[in-house]
């Protein structure tokens, strides 16, 4: 029996692009060992069930000390190491190596099975220090020329990835698309306050300054009786000051965050998808992060044919254009404004384009060039 080996070290509930190829797996009978976090049982129970097994091995608390959170990846590393011995190489088909930094702490694995590097975001040009002193001897450059296969969510960072990296092929490029085969009839309380409106959403992190909302949350004394805006995600100090900014308004409606799937019950509700992504100033990566941004949200929204809206970057306006799927604007209300009554004109089209943006991308097709 050969198990796909899945490693990393946060919450796997938090990371789409890993259920989902946890749900690939399990529908194509692989048999999975999952190596990390998961403070979700069900999700636990669903990989034994299935046959596999899961080795929970590492907290997430981040009010930890640094001391501590450093003796945890030590511990987390060897850890995983063992079991890695202990299941027997023959018995491995693959190993998945989620993450920069579960790269960083792992990497010397690729010269031993067939490893996917799997990179969530824009590589960091080099190994951050805390992570050369638990890897010193790593040699990122040579960790990703010698994986089986390194993945990338977009095509911009995959080429930037390949050239700076000095790859032999491209990054096999898988969009952040959700697998969730099974999401109608999940059991949740909708707010009545969004029955039958015209539904602005936002779902997602709450960080400024990338994920800017105030534009936005002004645009609703412009809006017509059937506007609502809803904000769906984690709490956070921005979140706490949007409430507060905008508590006069009865239109505008804070939920928390809804772990996946159940979350998409509020998405399919949804008018407008709405999308926010400002870099950091002084900080290249992030730049590049936030104009090659990849977000599972698009898929979301496209799900349902939900026509988008977001500021401008190269990654979304390259999509909407292409698929007709949405509009980008400027940080302003009345820009925003503009574009909101633009896509509430031309619903219809928008609606188809995004809905060809969603069977634009073929997992399945892309998950096989992995396994097979």
């Amino acid at each position: 029996m050969e198990f796909d080996v899945l490693i990393f070290e946060h919450d796997v509930h938090k990371y789409p692009p890993i259920l989902s190829i946890i749900n690939f797996l399990k529908e194509n009978k692989r048999k999975i060992i999952y190596i990390g976090c998961c403070y979700d049982n069900s999700l636990i129970k669903e990989i034994e069930e299935a046959g596999g097994i899961f080795y929970n091995i590492i907290d997430n608390d981040t009010s930890s000390s640094s001391l501590t959170k450093f003796l945890r990846l030590t511990s987390f590393k060897k850890k995983a190491q063992e079991i890695l011995k202990k299941t027997g190489h023959d018995n491995i088909a693959r190993v998945w190596l989620f993450g920069e930094t579960c790269i960083w702490l792992l990497g010397n694995l690729v010269f031993e099975y067939r490893c996917i590097s799997y990179l969530f975001e824009m590589p960091h040009l080099q190994m951050t220090t805390k992570y050369r002193l638990l890897s010193p001897d790593l040699d990122y450059k040579k960790v990703l020329q010698s994986s089986y296969k390194v993945v990338c969510c977009e095509y911009n960072r995959a080429q930037i990835t390949r050239s700076y990296f000095k790859l032999m092929e491209l990054p096999v490029i898988i969009p952040n698309k959700p697998y969730f085969k099974n999401i109608e009839g999940n059991n949740l309380d909708v707010p009545p306050s969004l029955i039958g409106k015209k539904v602005i959403l936002y779902q997602g992190i709450f960080n400024y300054p990338e994920r800017k909302m105030d534009g936005l949350c002004e645009t609703i004394t412009h809006l017509s009786e059937d506007f609502v805006i809803c904000l769906m995600g984690s709490d956070n100090a921005y979140k706490d000051t949007l409430k507060k900014k905008y508590s006069n308004e009865d239109r505008i409606i804070f939920l928390p965050y809804i772990k996946a799937p159940l979350h998409m019950e509020i998405t399919k509700l949804a008018y407008i998808g709405f999308l926010s992504y400002y870099g950091e100033s002084g900080n290249i990566r992030n730049s590049l992060n936030t104009l090659y941004c990849a977000p599972n949200k698009i898929f979301e929204y496209s799900k349902f044919s939900i026509p988008m809206l977001s500021n401008d970057v190269p990654a979304l306006s390259y999509l909407f254009d292409k698929y007709n799927s949405g509009l980008t604007s400027s940080e302003h209300a009345s820009d925003l404004l503009a574009a909101i009554m633009e896509i509430d004109a031309r619903y219809d089209e928008f609606s188809r384009g995004s809905e060809k943006l969603y069977n634009s991308v073929d997992l399945t097709k892309l998950y096989s060039k992995l396994i097979y």
